[in-house]
């Protein structure tokens, strides 16, 4: 069960640092430092890391033997850090419609 946790720390960490490169690429973006063409490019893989280490984490801190679960961390833990990365993912997603709808959807009109 240690390998498990030492697993699910790593998986979780670097889901925090791909949401950190994710939000540093949609800063840039939005600065204008860089186009929001390659922002987006830039970001969606980067955001895919986000979500598939997130998902290990989760699969990592669950563990099935038979019909029964075993939790690998206390429930308030477990849902306060899905919750944070869940409310980074919705950010993130939420600015990049958000530049779709004004610069691509409005600007057209």
């Amino acid at each position: 069960m240690t390998v498990r946790k030492v697993l699910a720390i790593i998986c979780y960490t670097v889901s925090l640092a791909a949401y950190g490169a994710a939000g540093y690429v949609s800063y840039l973006a939005w600065k204008g430092d860089i186009s929001y063409r390659l922002g987006f490019l830039i970001f969606l893989p980067v955001w895919i890391i986000t979500y598939w280490f997130s998902t290990f984490f989760s699969q990592l801190i669950e563990k099935r033997s038979g019909d029964k679960r075993i939790w690998l961390l206390p429930k308030k833990v477990r849902k306060l850090l899905n919750a944070f990365s869940n409310v980074l993912s919705f950010v993130l997603l939420g600015f990049w419609v958000y530049v779709y709808v004004t610069e691509f959807i409005l600007s057209t009109r």
